[in-house]
């Protein structure tokens, strides 16, 4: 990696994921130099210097050293570098020459300038030592503050340019810099390091990262993120990289040693407790083309980020960057899929969907929707003694709605609602998915839909069991309340018998699809998909089709009648309708594929079913096996204020647990999670913005309750964001061997409804 015009520096990146057994000085570095290195750093009782192989010695500087007359011990330097020898590279890496780094990602930043080695050269030794007699340990223990800079001719340019290298000794405010230029001859003062806005060399790359401006916008990683206390992690690894979205090729990568800090957009504090230690820090300025393959080395050292506002359009652009902030390692295999849609007109809602196959193992609340959500999430679902509420991971928090719950006066409990569905804390994402928060999700396709939409993540509340009314909430302008609804037993006069009134009485401008793993009148069917649906068109010239997603067994009987089961009436359940353009029908069967649904009527007329591929091998069983095994699609409802609608579905060849391994991956954000849970699946707060809580029984909706013995719905929410999926798999450990699917809705006010309903949860771990 290069900078742009003008001096340019030489930088390689060397790095190593946990997986490898490695030990990163004499198995990467050493190997990848083709030189002996002398090392600055602590060291533990294992490792010592080595000289066995010539040319290629490991010597270790010995304690203390001296920067131009300011004098460092390893007692109070917590920098790690080296240099080779011979050659005129110098290394910055993130873990100490331990033993226990072998287990562990590390990552190291080298540059090759005959100055900047020149310098540390000198610092690097000791003459009092006969030094080629034998291998000698020279102890550094000093604080360092290095700051690189790649500079290239900007015009109106809002990355600094910094060309310095800066020491910074134990408890002294001031430092040394070093000019990184064509003759950085010596090292020279710099102002107090710890004092805000002095122009000193490290406040200068980071004024845009401290203070919010729109011509730069970047991550932010640290492995002790700034107050954030205890958050659990293996990498060690410490930077910013930032970049101009604009037109300008303006970028910069800063890696340094210093915990909990920079604070992202909060102004500049160093933290006192930092004075008295040493530590180094690199300021490099780039071109947005090496940001990419940045991005690579890091993946590999799987570093903990804590802020990132890069645009998703520069983030999508960069294959690795975009698994970077994802989260996603080089190891993770493709099992999960994300596709997005909108619903029709302008003012359509953003719906995505995420779905997860069996061959992957991910929970899809935890792994998938926590983590694509990037929020914390509340979560009504039936839930395992497994899983539970998490709470680990800041911002990615898991808390599960308690039971019952109440929409409108209508209560709903975990005993009898058998939705899922969560929304994101904080944001507008409400999500429907299709399996319990119970660990067997883990190895059972998963699938979730999740709508950004403030009004319905405000509104939604509660499902409600033992009712025969119900409660509405139109999607679209003014979606400000639950409405009630006629007895759902009646065959006209409300929203379900409506949706449904060609559907059960044929209708030449109707045809459709109905799928039930509980066909009507069709007993003991065996199958591991647990979706629900009708997806219906007209065949003639109009643009008109919809699609119901719900929870209803042996619901609707096609062509025969409104018939709501009897026995269903003590349960709470779940029921969307989305009228979208017949456009997205084959996105819809593309998810439907994985999620491998039951198919008990089918009288769409062939030549609309031969003229999109992936409803043709749905409505033929050809379900897809191959990898990927998860699959994401995103569509649109017609109409004025339509609904942006993803749906994610998985095989049962996928062995994710959709909640975790999908949902949450896919929406980027914590989850809150209604379904029944078993005793392996947990509420699960480990992972930073990608929490799965669980809703706690009963909850309510619009003062209708609810808990989980009555309600056999599967519904979440992201948290935050506007994401409403309902899911067709409660959260129990066995649906990650099974198929599923979920319908994702981004609608701030369905998001709304449901936030409300979800907003108790359980303790997270």
């Amino acid at each position: 990696m290069k900078g742009g015009a003008g001096y340019r520096l030489k930088v390689t990146i060397y790095s190593k994921s946990e997986k490898s057994k490695y030990e990163i000085y004499r198995r990467v570095l050493v190997k990848k130099l083709k030189t002996g290195i002398k090392v600055w750093t602590t060291r533990d009782k294992t490792l010592k210097s080595d000289c066995r192989i010539l040319g290629r010695s490991i010597k270790l500087v010995t304690s203390p050293i001296a920067v131009d007359g300011q004098t460092s011990s390893l007692e109070s330097d917590v920098s790690q570098w080296l240099i080779s020898e011979p050659g005129n590279k110098f290394c910055v890496i993130d873990k100490p020459y331990h033993k226990s780094q072998r287990k562990e990602p590390a990552i190291a930043v080298c540059i090759d300038d005959a100055t900047i080695l020149g310098h540390f050269n000198r610092i690097g030794q000791n003459n009092n030592l006969i030094i080629f007699k034998n291998c000698f340990i020279i102890h550094l223990r000093w604080i360092f503050i290095l700051c690189f800079s790649f500079p290239r001719e900007f015009t109106n340019s809002s990355l600094i340019l910094y060309r310095a290298v800066v020491y910074k000794a134990p408890a002294q405010n001031i430092g040394k810099a070093l000019i990184a230029g064509p003759a950085p001859v010596a090292w020279g003062n710099t102002p107090v390091l710890t004092q805000f806005n002095n122009n000193h060399a490290v406040f200068k790359p980071l004024e845009h990262v401290i203070a919010e401006s729109p011509t730069n916008k970047f991550i932010a990683y640290n492995n002790i993120p700034p107050d954030v206390p205890k958050v659990k992690t293996k990498s060690n690894s410490k930077g910013v990289l930032m970049m101009n979205p604009g037109v300008q090729d303006e970028a910069s990568w800063i890696v340094h040693t210093i915990p909990g800090f920079p604070k992202a957009l909060t102004g500049y504090v160093f933290p006192p407790a930092e004075i008295q230690k040493g530590h180094l820090f690199i300021c490099l300025t780039i071109k947005e083309s090496e940001i990419d393959a940045i991005a690579m080395a890091l993946r590999i050292a799987t570093p903990l980020i804590y802020h990132n506002d890069i645009p998703d359009a520069e983030i999508n652009s960069r294959p690795n960057l975009k698994k970077l902030v994802n989260g996603e390692s080089r190891l993770t295999p493709p099992l999960t899929v994300t596709r997005q849609i909108s619903t029709a007109n302008a003012a359509g809602l953003k719906v995505t969907i995420y779905s997860k196959s069996e061959k992957s193992k991910y929970e899809i609340y935890r792994r998938v929707l926590v983590k694509k959500l990037k929020t914390g999430i509340k979560v009504w679902t039936t839930r395992d003694k497994i899983l539970k509420s998490d709470c680990r991971i800041l911002n990615r928090n898991i808390k599960l709605v308690t039971s019952p719950i109440a929409v409108n006066g209508d209560a709903s409990s975990l005993e009898s609602d058998v939705s899922q569905w969560l929304i994101s804390d904080p944001g507008n994402k409400f999500c429907v998915i299709d399996k319990p928060y119970h660990k067997s999700q883990t190895k059972e396709p998963a699938m979730a839909v999740c709508i950004d939409d403030a009004t319905i993540f405000g509104h939604f509340n509660v499902i409600a069991p033992a009712q025969n009314a119900g409660k509405a909430l139109i999607a679209g302008v003014g979606a400000a309340a639950w409405q009630n609804i006629a007895d759902l037993t009646r065959a006209a006069g409300h929203a379900v018998a409506k949706s449904l009134e060609h559907v059960i009485m044929a209708n030449a401008d109707n045809k459709f699809i109905a799928y039930n793993n509980i066909p009507p009148d069709v007993p003991k069917i065996k199958t591991k998909s647990n979706s629900k649906g009708v997806l219906m068109m007209n065949p003639r010239v109009a643009d008109e089709a919809s699609w119901i997603v719900h929870t209803v067994p042996g619901f609707p009987k096609a062509l025969r009648g409104y018939v709501f089961p009897l026995a269903e009436i003590q349960k709470g359940h779940l029921f969307i309708c989305l009228t979208i353009k017949e456009s997205e029908i084959d996105a819809i069967a593309m998810t439907l594929r994985i999620a491998t649904p039951l198919l008990y009527h089918n009288d769409i007329p062939e030549n609309e079913i031969n003229s999109r591929p992936n409803l043709q091998k749905l409505a033929e069983g050809r379900s897809r096996f191959m990898p990927p095994l998860t699959v994401a699609q995103e569509i649109s409802t017609a109409g004025p204020g339509g609904l942006k609608v993803a749906i994610y579905s998985k095989s049962e060849k996928s062995r994710y647990d959709i909640y975790r391994r999908v949902l949450v991956k896919k929406l980027k954000a914590s989850i809150k999670v209604w379904t029944t849970r078993d005793k392996t699946l947990k509420s699960d707060c480990r992972i930073l913005n990608r929490n799965i809580k669980l809703v706690t029984s009963p909850i309510a909706v619009d003062n209708q309750a609810s808990s989980l013995e009555s309600d056999v719905s599967q519904w979440l929410i992201s948290e935050p964001g506007n994401k409403f999926c309902a899911i067709d798999k409660p959260y129990h450990k066995s649906q990650t061997k099974e198929p599923a699917i979920a319908v994702c809705i981004d609608d701030a006010t369905i998001f709304g409804h449901f936030n409300r309903i979800g907003q108790n949860v359980e303790n997270c771990a």
